[in-house]
């Protein structure tokens, strides 16, 4: 039987192979076009954004601070416009390795400071770093250029590819060293803290690192924006694109008269001392000097080691604020308060001891600044003559507790509260202190110590200024302030229920002081009651036996305006030095002309 095959043609074949190649590129096509539809379409809001934050750095700006005036609204701290010069490493960008880069930038560093005749300030190490982590960024070769530099640079700039002047803000201080420690300085972040959003990277901060510019940085730091920098795909920066704009700090307006503060610095003339003077009705403080003092310019942008150290190994300190944070035996202006506790305690001002010149209790023998004593004295003559046996019989009458009591009302031992960082609080000892931190027993010779000031008792110039206003006002005790926002009653910490025919007596004796034959008539104001107090305590530095002298006085005596007090550190009596540095502060204050004293060598012990 014969098979015949019947073949399909090949023409036949190959057009069926044809059309399903045909129809699978098409399926091929269509899938393309629904996937780059959907990309291009659906999802081009999603891949945009990736594409605009993959292309985009941020950068933080820093807002100018706010300045600092004082009551009479002259500038104490102010903003200067400085120029530094940067160079734009992305300008210089090199093919093949980020070294040739490094290279390139150097080589252009080395050139500008040939051109400018300046010393380098960056390393090569720094441009690498810069090169590596900050591309985008502005990398600063010099801060704080003068105008030759920036005159060459405007000219020439074309010539250096990268190279640009650009504005930076820095602090100035229009007074130099004056209210040096008030204001404090400026500097870099102590720690980098959180920003509200991330930034890839943050422009150059100045933050308050001592004086009223770190207690009221917050208020005085501007607010920060942002701008954005488009970069390629190797990192250099394209284009730049403003976002919020910073805006400047708030101003601080100070209780501080900036005429005083210079008198009494002049008065200092460089001696370590201080300087206090506040207004006792609401603790506005006008005067808050502290000597030897330093430039606050010299602080920007930042202070160069050499002349840190140097501050640091200055034998006088002049970095220590001594209004706040100097602790001093106070001596004899701490017996205003020995006799409130006294009167309180039921004491009669009018009762007379006799002084011999010399005070003998159990071990303790303290001399008087007579020789051979005052004689019969009462409360009032007691004061005017600093008599010191007067007070140690009287204050171990008393007794420690109603001294410590009274004390510590008026508000030595503690801090006081000023809108300032740093404060010392002093020590006001106690038995208990003395059995915690000796470990022995209180003895009469140490209430007898107490009551002239010394032994154990430290205070700060400002807490015995806050006292002594106290005292002067009636017992009302208002903390003190050099930013009182308009408040002008103040912050009244306490009303101290001292009698007032005690505060009489205690006044009385203090004007006496002022007055003719008391120890501290060189504080005396032509046509103003003064009353004051003149102290005087022994130490002993490096060997040497020396004085801190103090002089504190309120004026008018009937209705006080102002309380001032002086200390020096290394003296010969409190009249004699502290004395005409209260007066001429006090004469400026009341604009008059202080009256002409001397005093005899008895006098120049207190």
């Amino acid at each position: 039987m014969e098979i015949i095959e019947e073949r399909v043609p090949l023409r036949t074949v190959r057009a069926w192979r044809l059309w399903v190649l045909l129809a699978l590129a098409l399926a091929g096509f269509l899938a393309l076009a629904w996937r780059l539809w959907h990309v291009q379409v659906l999802d081009s809001a999603k891949y945009g954004a990736a594409l605009h934050t993959q292309s985009l750095r941020t950068v933080q700006t820093v807002g100018a601070r706010g300045r600092i005036l004082d009551r009479n609204g002259n500038v104490l701290a102010d903003n200067r416009p400085a120029w530094s010069v940067v160079i734009h490493c992305g300008a210089l960008r090199q093919p093949g390795d980020w070294n040739n880069t490094v290279i390139a930038v150097d080589a252009v560093i080395d050139e500008l400071a040939s051109r400018l005749g300046r010393p380098r300030q960056v390393s090569r190490a720094d441009v690498r770093r810069h090169v590596l982590t900050s591309m985008p960024m502005p990398l600063e070769i010099w801060s704080d250029v003068d105008f030759r530099t920036v005159a060459y640079l405007s000219e020439w700039a074309g010539e250096l590819p990268g190279v640009e002047l650009e504005p930076v803000p820095f602090r100035l201080y229009p007074y130099g060293t004056l209210a040096a420690h008030v204001l404090g300085y400026v500097g870099a972040p102590e720690r980098r803290e959180p920003a509200a959003r991330a930034f890839h990277y943050r422009m150059m901060e100045q933050r308050g690192r001592a004086g009223l510019e770190k207690h009221y940085d917050a208020l005085l730091a501007g607010t920060n924006g942002e701008r954005f920098l488009r970069v390629d795909s190797l990192g250099c920066r394209r284009e730049v694109i403003d976002g919020a704009q910073a805006r400047p700090g708030n101003d601080l307006t100070l209780t501080l008269d900036i005429a005083l503060q210079r008198t009494a610095e002049a008065a200092l003339a460089g001696r370590p001392g201080a300087v206090v003077a506040l207004d006792p009705r609401n603790g506005d403080v006008l005067v808050l000097a502290s000597s030897p003092t330093y430039d606050l310019n010299g602080f920007v942008p930042s202070i160069p080691r050499v002349t840190w150290n140097a501050l640091l190994a200055n034998p006088d300190t002049p970095l220590l604020n001594r209004v706040i944070q100097a602790q001093y035996a106070p001596g004899s202006v701490f017996k205003p308060f020995v006799a409130i506790a006294a009167l309180e305690s039921g004491k009669n001002p009018d009762l007379l001891y006799d002084c011999t010149g010399i005070y003998t209790d159990h071990r303790l023998r303290l001399r008087c600044a007579s020789r051979y004593g005052h004689g019969e004295v009462d409360l009032r003559q007691a004061l005017m003559k600093s008599c010191n046996p007067y007070f140690c019989n009287l204050g171990t009458q008393t007794g420690i507790a109603a001294i410590e009591n009274t004390a510590r009302q008026a508000g030595f031992g503690s801090l006081t509260g000023i809108d300032l960082p740093g404060e010392a609080p002093g020590i006001l000892p106690t038995p208990e202190w003395m059995l915690r931190k000796s470990r022995r027993a209180w003895t009469p010779a140490d209430t007898a110590q107490t009551s002239i000031g010394q032994g154990a008792l430290l205070a700060t110039p400002l807490q015995v200024a806050h006292a002594v206003g106290a005292l002067a006002v009636g017992g009302t005790v208002c903390r003190p302030r050099l930013v009182s926002f308009g408040d002008a009653r103040g912050d009244i910490q306490r009303h101290l229920r001292w009698d007032h025919a005690n505060l009489r007596a205690v006044i009385e004796g203090m004007c006496a002081v002022v007055g003719p034959g008391g120890t501290g008539r060189t504080m005396q104001v032509e046509g103003v009651a003064v009353a004051g107090k003149t102290g005087t305590a022994e130490y002993i530095d490096r060997g040497v036996r020396r004085k801190h002298v103090w002089c504190a006085a309120f004026a008018p005596a009937e209705r006080p305006e102002i309380v001032v007090v002086a200390m020096l550190d290394n003296g010969t009596g409190g009249g004699v030095d502290a004395g005409p540095i209260v007066q001429r502060v006090l004469a400026d204050y009341f604009r008059t002309v202080g009256v002409e004293t001397a005093l005899d060598e008895e006098e120049l012990q207190d």
